[in-house]
């Protein structure tokens, strides 16, 4: 498979476990040194930190995520990705519903064992 088409999978396992509420498959696809940057909200460094937030998320919201790629730069084992991140949060106990769409920028790294995974991360909201 090319790493194009792994970093896809990569993304698409991303979404699943978003819309599945699993916090668990979200965390084994960063990196163990990840760090993320959004808007308005603490930074999350590692998987533990990752693994917690959508812990915390997922008690009170469903969630889906999609990843609208503009542009993926591939250079060996690390690769650079820009597009747009589309999120529907729905709170669990009254069904409000809250849609942002905002811009990304992720880092991708290849580890020993093959596999891609997301290193790095920041969104900011469009103006």
């Amino acid at each position: 498979m090319s790493a194009d088409a792994e970093i896809d999978q990569t993304f698409a396992e991303w979404e699943e476990a978003g819309r599945n509420g699993d916090a668990e498959t979200l965390a084994s696809l960063v990196t163990g040194d990840a760090e993320f940057w959004s808007q308005g909200r603490p930074t999350m460094r590692g998987r533990t930190s990752v693994l917690e937030a959508f812990r915390a998320t997922f008690a009170v919201y469903d969630a889906a995520q999609r990843w609208e790629k503009i542009e993926r730069i591939v250079i060996g084992d690390w690769a650079f990705e820009r597009g747009h991140e589309h999120n529907v949060v729905v709170n669990k106990s009254d069904g409000a519903r809250i849609e942002v769409r905002q811009r990304g920028f992720t880092v991708l790294h290849r580890e020993a064992d093959g596999r891609w995974r997301f290193a790095r991360g920041m969104t900011n909201r469009e103006s």
